[in-house]
């Protein structure tokens, strides 16, 4: 039963990515990255490593039947020697690579494709190091960028804490708004407070004590609408 049980569960999940869309699926990703923590430093500056993204979404992909195939546009790979003098004034000599690139996402199980057009810039002393580091730099600033990645040197978690609670704040702000302009609107029509207070069933203490408790404002807003709506 239990074996049967599993084989069900895969088959229905296998079934739902089947019929997502290729965004859908992308969006599934982008909800794993919408903010990393800065955990590299080097030539003065912090960043987020590229295997951390992958890390992160590679599970995801696999789950979600999907792969990211970066290639080399055919005839655009270019190299060249520069030279050129160090911050010392001493004499150096790199290997510049560049080409155009492309980013394919592919959906394995619907065959359903995007193309993103993008390109690579690598210089070193070495050819080799000079196209790993390129394709590196392209491939982890593709993900930054194609996912819009926020970037911090502060915990993620604590972030989104922060987010989520000026979000509610926001919310609750809207709520009490709409609670006084509701009972603008209740004055209108019933001339004097006390009549607003007999209607909802209260009193001005117990209405004032709701009012300045966040936790009462949907259930007191909804209540306001409620007589008005009655009484249309």
């Amino acid at each position: 039963m239990k074996e049967e049980k599993v084989v069900e569960e895969q088959t229905t999940k296998k079934d739902v990515q089947i019929n997502m869309s290729l965004d859908e699926k992308i969006m599934e990703l982008k909800k794993l990255v919408s903010i990393m923590q800065k955990d590299a430093e080097g030539h003065g500056y912090t960043y987020v490593k590229e295997e951390t993204i992958l890390l992160t979404i590679n599970d995801k992909m696999i789950e979600l039947g999907i792969k990211l195939t970066p290639r080399f546009v055919p005839s655009t790979f270019y190299s060249e020697i520069v030279n050129y003098q160090n911050a010392k004034g001493q004499p150096k000599t790199d290997i510049l690579v560049r080409s155009e690139m492309q980013f394919v996402w592919k959906d394995i199980y619907t065959k359903e494709e995007e193309v993103i057009d993008w390109g690579l810039v690598g210089q070193q002393a070495d050819g080799s190091q000079a196209l790993g580091s390129g394709l590196t730099y392209a491939n982890r600033y593709f993900l930054l960028k194609y996912f819009n990645i926020a970037t911090s040197k502060d915990d993620p978690d604590k972030i989104r804490g922060e987010i989520a609670k000026e979000e509610e704040r926001k919310k609750l702000s809207a709520l009490q708004a709409k609670i006084k302009k509701t009972f603008n609107q209740m004055v209108k029509k019933y001339q004097t407070k006390e009549k607003i207070y007999e209607v909802l069933g209260t009193n001005n203490e117990t209405f004032i004590k709701d009012y300045n408790n966040p936790e009462k404002w949907q259930s007191l807003l909804e209540q306001m609408e409620l007589v008005l709506k009655g009484d249309e």
